[in-house]
């Protein structure tokens, strides 16, 4: 065979294997993100009933004690993790930046942002052990993003109900140690 059939066959391979993953990304199931409650969280040994679905995962409505909770199920991979009032497991991508989220478009899609409004973000608590700054960046369509440490934070669309962990190590997705 010539060097240059294999080159193209090389070419080829490639661009289907890039068809094949964008149309394998987008044909992934749209999903609901859960609503964060007004209870009071605690630290949680096994993952409680999952809430109702709503578009739009954001923190804690007023009311709430604390916008992020340690969750200490043994489910994840560090045993402790992160996650919102509402239960749902916090992620934080790889690709961002300090104070810089690089997630958007169909990645926010799947990986929806931890949003809150300005109120929210103006009080937001954690629970006891959670020892890393929690803060909020203004992402570019103008809302607010929470971030543990910097770094902004995310939900998974296939955590479907609370204490789910399927997003770790997916995409560059990990979950996220107090």
């Amino acid at each position: 065979m010539k060097k240059s059939s294999i080159v193209w066959l090389v070419v080829i391979v490639i661009i289907a294997a890039a068809v094949a993953g964008y149309f394998w990304w987008s044909s992934t199931p749209s999903y609901q993100s859960p609503v964060a409650t007004t209870q009071t969280p605690t630290s949680t040994t096994s993952p409680t009933s999952p809430t109702s679905p709503t578009t739009n995962p954001t923190a804690p409505q007023s009311g709430s004690v604390h916008a992020i909770t340690l969750n200490n199920s043994g489910a994840g991979i560090y045993g402790e993790y992160l996650s919102a009032a509402n239960g749902m497991t916090l992620y934080q991508y790889t690709k961002d930046a300090y104070n810089v989220s690089n997630c958007t478009g169909t990645c926010a899609t799947a990986w929806p942002p931890y949003t809150v409004s300005a109120a929210v973000a103006a009080s937001l608590t954690a629970d006891p052990g959670i020892t890393g700054k929690i803060g909020t960046i203004k992402r570019a369509d103008g809302s607010l993003q929470v971030t543990y440490r910097e770094l902004p934070l995310y939900f998974f669309v296939q955590d479907t109900k609370q204490g789910d962990t399927k997003g770790e190590a997916v995409n560059g997705f990990t979950e996220v140690a107090p």
